[in-house]
């Protein structure tokens, strides 16, 4: 490790942990030589899960603003990769691309005015936009189809196999954890912590608060509508009330409340976490309607021993607070 230079990044603790990381990464990597259909899907929607968590984390635990609208940059990215498909008669991936540019521009030119807001009247404006444009979608019948949907175009024979969507979804994972990494080691993950911690503090210190919590507003709309993209192909279909269910955003709020707001494994840690238990209350222990009882039941548990989540009790690592920033702009490492 010393030739490579790698020798603190992999040293200690939070080296043991990262070993770990990249052996499972690798063992998800060959495991659909050897996995059924039903753990391919599981780990699909685990992976689908964790990205859009991931990207949740750049504005609600990196910037601190709590979002419950992420669900509307999902529809955004299922409904525009669909309409590239349909209209304009793209294959997958340009039509991808097209929905993702769409969620993150509806992320920009929201976000400049939303942004504004604080605390909970910023909660609400995001659950009211995403309830919006729902019901856009819902009632705009000559354009997304309204009520009844959107049929996409068929798979073409290599992508009828679940291996297709399983390694896209893997794909999109990797992806955003190399994002958040990339940005947390720059300037704009140090702003986005200054605005978390002490935002007119951050204005005094010189940053452009406006720009950092758009970016990562947008950013995290990237990752959603992504992965709304790859989902509403996966099922062949787009309805409204299926990719704006406010459930999803829930699940991308528990999954990195669990995992760890505000680090780069937490919200991957926390969507395993979250959707290996549904599967297996529901599943395997048939417990029926008392599976989310139980599961708050253990999201308590969780929060009441490790309230920074389980990346707080595997690192044992404190997150990075506005007095560290301080001191790496003292020190000149920012």
């Amino acid at each position: 490790m010393k030739i490579l230079g790698l020798e603190k990044f992999f040293s200690g603790r939070k080296g043991w942990l990262w070993g770990l990381f990249g052996l499972f990464m690798l063992a998800l990597a060959v495991l659909p030589l050897f996995a059924s259909g039903f753990w391919l899907r599981t780990l699909t929607l685990i992976f689908l899960l964790a990205a859009m968590a991931e990207g949740w984390n750049y504005i609600g635990g990196y910037t601190g603003y709590a979002a419950f609208g992420n669900v509307a940059f999902f529809g955004i990215g299922a409904y525009g990769t669909a309409l590239a498909m349909l209209r304009l008669h793209f294959s997958f991936f340009p039509a991808l691309l097209v929905g993702v540019a769409a969620a993150m521009l509806f992320a920009i030119v929201i976000g400049l005015p939303v942004l504004r807001l604080k605390g909970h009247y910023f909660a609400i404006a995001t659950v009211a936009l995403a309830t919006a444009v729902g019901e856009v979608a819902d009632y705009w019948t000559d354009f997304t189809g309204g009520s009844a949907g959107l049929t996409l175009p068929f798979f073409d024979p290599i992508e009828y196999s679940g291996q297709f969507f399983y390694y896209i979804s893997f794909l999109l994972v990797i992806f955003g954890l190399w994002l958040t990494y990339f940005v947390m080691k720059g300037k704009m993950g140090y702003s986005w912590v200054a605005v978390r911690e002490d935002e007119d503090a951050a204005k005094m210190m010189g940053i452009n608060t406006t720009w950092a919590k758009v970016s990562a507003f947008a950013l995290s709309a990237l990752m959603a509508g992504a992965a709304g993209a790859i989902y509403g192909y996966w099922n062949t279909f787009v309805l409204p009330e299926e990719v704006f269910k406010i459930d999803y955003t829930l699940q991308m709020i528990l999954s990195t409340v669990l995992g760890g707001p505000g680090t780069i494994l937490g919200p991957f840690i926390g969507a395993f976490l979250y959707y290996i238990l549904i599967t297996l209350l529901v599943f395997f222990f048939h417990v029926g309607a008392f599976h989310e009882t139980i599961l708050g039941v253990i999201i308590i548990l969780v929060m009441v021993f490790t309230p920074q989540g389980l990346m707080d009790f595997l690192s044992g690592k404190k997150k990075l607070t506005l007095s560290s920033l301080l001191e790496n702009i003292r020190t000149h490492k920012v």
